[in-house]
């Protein structure tokens, strides 16, 4: 058979096995429960488990829960990007398809019912919570990397000019075309990028070098990022790190040692506020900052905050 006739027969083979699957649906940070019949109470309580927050201007969800009764999980319900089955002794559980292996305390598997999906299976009462939570959060950043890099910019996606010119600047960072060139100032160490995310949000990814020998604490990384902030962004002489809902943890990328910063900013001035995640890094002789801040009033900053530091995640400093 040539190699054309064997792609053909293989195409027509799963086709008619039914393994031909559409892309998964939903909500990035969505989570689907199927519970078993008459148990939506408990499947709640089970969801509330699972949550997790991030400190913006305000304690936002992680995740996003539907619950659904196994009796009625069907059609496109099976699409769902992210799933949790729920599992226990008796009549009315779902049923748990193949393609599943253990995970510890629970069972998880890929590409169940769907292209790019995530599916578990748990029994509440004896499931490590944190295990599972933590691989939702998993499942949600594939879901976003997904996003950023395949779907919203499926006709802009990452530049080779961009990469370049950042590489010439001594680093590289993958930052979509989606975002556009606001700030580049080589000269002072600073550049920035942004994207509209609706009619006022934004978010902005920016990244500031100096020439240093040593790993900055923790209390000069949180003075350094409100500097920054002061001096380069647009109309943000006042702005200000709100200590008291800011979490710093050490962290490494591509080598370079420093700190997280995750929190919100505020501006008295002009009474606003917002949400930002920097990496605070000395790589050799220099220190860097890489900061994504989100401005969304009234609206959830958590999504865009992920986004942020997904990208920054992929900051290579020179050698």
């Amino acid at each position: 058979m040539s190699p054309r006739g064997t792609v053909l027969a293989a195409v027509l083979l799963a086709i008619a096995s039914g393994c031909m699957k559409k892309d998964g649906m939903g909500p990035l940070e969505g989570v689907l429960i199927v519970f078993p019949d008459g148990g939506e109470s408990a499947a709640s309580a089970f969801s509330d488990s699972l949550q997790k927050f991030v400190n913006t201007v305000y304690a936002e969800p992680v995740f996003s829960f539907s619950f659904v009764p196994a009796g009625s999980f069907t059609g496109d319900l099976r699409r769902y990007r992210t799933i949790v089955l729920v599992t226990g002794e008796g009549a009315g559980y779902p049923a748990l398809p193949g393609g599943l292996s253990m995970c510890g305390t629970f069972m998880g598997g890929r590409d169940v019912w769907a292209t790019g999906q995530r599916v578990f299976a748990a029994e509440p009462g004896s499931t490590d919570i944190r295990a599972l939570s933590d691989s939702l959060e998993s499942a949600y950043e594939e879901h976003l990397l997904a996003y950023i890099y395949q779907s919203f910019v499926s006709t802009q996606m990452s530049s080779p000019e961009r990469m370049d010119s950042l590489a010439s600047l001594g680093f590289v960072m993958d930052v979509p075309k989606a975002y556009e060139t606001t700030e580049w100032d080589p000269g002072r160490g600073f550049v920035q990028f942004q994207r509209r995310v609706d009619e006022e949000g934004l978010i902005m990814i920016s990244i500031r070098w100096l020439d240093s020998d040593s790993v900055p604490t923790a209390e000069e990384a949180v003075g350094w990022r409100q500097e920054m902030a002061r001096r380069f962004f647009y109309d943000a002489s006042a702005d200000s790190v709100d200590r008291a809902r800011l979490s710093v943890s050490p962290c490494s990328i591509s080598g370079a040692r420093g700190w997280e910063l995750v929190g919100a900013w505020r501006n008295p001035e002009h009474v606003n506020a917002g949400a930002f995640a920097s990496y605070v890094l000395q790589a050799g002789s220099r220190r860097y900052i890489l900061d994504a801040e989100v401005y969304n009033p009234g609206e959830e900053k958590e999504l865009y905050i992920r986004e942020g530091r997904l990208i920054m995640k992929t900051f290579v400093p020179e050698g």
